[in-house]
């Protein structure tokens, strides 16, 4: 229904007092939106807060339990390790003392037969250098060894050696080539001979007996060799009395598996019981700050709701009352005091005059 206006300048005063309040109103909405927001944040600070204490000493509780538990599982580790160390010990001494035993017998045979060919060289006044195997494998070979050392010393003495002097001389040519292969030959040849009649011609018999006697060694050692592998292979620990180390072992391996189970136990009881009463016991302690806090927040939620449906109220009842005369452009307090001076100076005698001349004096 439209409204008969009689006193212009009243009713423009009617309407800056109802935009002056209504104005305070938004500016205290707007400031309560402000302090909702601001409480808002403070709040899901604080409960990120409470989450992050709540997540913080449980992992650090559980990793306390994880760390104890593993530092005794350690040591028991290092444990059962020096154990098994004793025990591989006992074993090795053991499978050491049985390889002695069984091959005692074959070893003083063969410190008889070594012992007896040095006496009788030593007696017979034969170079010890014919109690080695070089010797008989240039005067006595036999064998792939032997062959193949006598290959081998030919190389050296009738190839390596000559052709290494010739290619030491500055100014080589073939007569000094042919000149150091007949000293070589010569001496080589003659000290082979001259040992040879030394040795093997003067005491063949000793020669050949002290021959069969190293092959009886060298028997004696792939028998010995035999036995040691066949010791070592063999599976049977029974002999060597490592039932104690056994029982030790046995017993550190229970102890591990005690710890391992009272671990997993402890943890299953920290996850189900502990956890639960620590985030309870957290909670608690932050209950009374986070209530007040949401209780502030909630009373001012509930005022600037209050407080919008209001402004909202006022804006509709302002617009209808005041708009369809005033004019939205015109809604404003420093323009309707301009308006109110034009009316008051006698210069417009209606609203609508007073706005055309503000608009032509702008």
């Amino acid at each position: 229904m439209a409204r008969e206006i009689r006193d212009n300048v009243g009713f423009l005063q009617e309407a800056k007092a109802a935009l002056a309040e209504l104005e305070a109103e938004r500016a205290k909405s707007s400031r309560l939106q402000a302090e909702e927001k601001r409480l808002t944040r403070a709040l899901a600070a604080e409960k990120k807060s409470v989450e992050d204490a709540i997540e913080s000493t449980i992992h650090k509780r559980k990793e306390e339990i994880t760390l104890s538990y593993d530092r005794e599982i350690s040591k028991t580790q290092d444990k059962l390790k020096k154990a098994r160390g004793r025990r591989e010990r006992a074993k090795d001494q053991g499978i050491k003392a049985r390889i002695g035993n069984e091959t005692a017998q074959l070893r003083e045979e063969n410190r008889q037969l070594k012992l007896h060919n040095s006496t009788v060289f030593h007696q017979n006044g034969i170079p010890s250098i014919c109690n080695t195997k070089f010797y008989y494998a240039l005067y006595f070979t036999k064998g792939f060894k032997e062959v193949m050392i006598l290959l081998l010393t030919f190389l050296i003495g009738f190839l390596v050696i000559p052709c290494g002097i010739y290619w030491l001389i500055p100014e080589r040519q073939l007569w000094m080539l042919i000149l150091i292969y007949v000293a070589d030959i010569v001496l080589l040849c003659g000290a082979y001979i001259a040992l040879n009649n030394r040795t093997k011609v003067n005491h063949l018999e000793i020669m050949k007996d002290a021959r069969k006697n190293r092959d009886m060694v060298d028997a004696n050692k792939r028998k010995i060799r035999v036995i040691i592998k066949a010791i070592e292979k063999d599976k049977n620990e029974s002999i060597y009395n490592l039932d104690s180390y056994d029982r030790e072992i046995a017993s550190v391996e229970g102890e591990l598996g005690d710890i391992a189970e009272r671990k997993q136990e402890a943890l299953r009881i920290f996850e189900n019981q502990t956890k639960k009463e620590l985030q309870r016991e957290i909670y608690e302690n932050n209950r009374e700050k986070l209530e007040n806090m949401t209780r502030q927040l909630g009373q001012v939620s509930a005022s600037c709701r209050e407080l919008s449906d209001s402004v909202q109220r006022k804006t509709i009842a302002f617009t209808d009352e005041y708009g369809p005369y005033i004019g939205q452009e015109f809604m404003q307090q420093e323009k309707l005091d301009k308006l109110i001076d034009i009316l008051n100076q006698g210069l417009a005698t209606s609203l609508t005059e007073a706005q055309q001349i503000y608009k032509n004096v702008k």
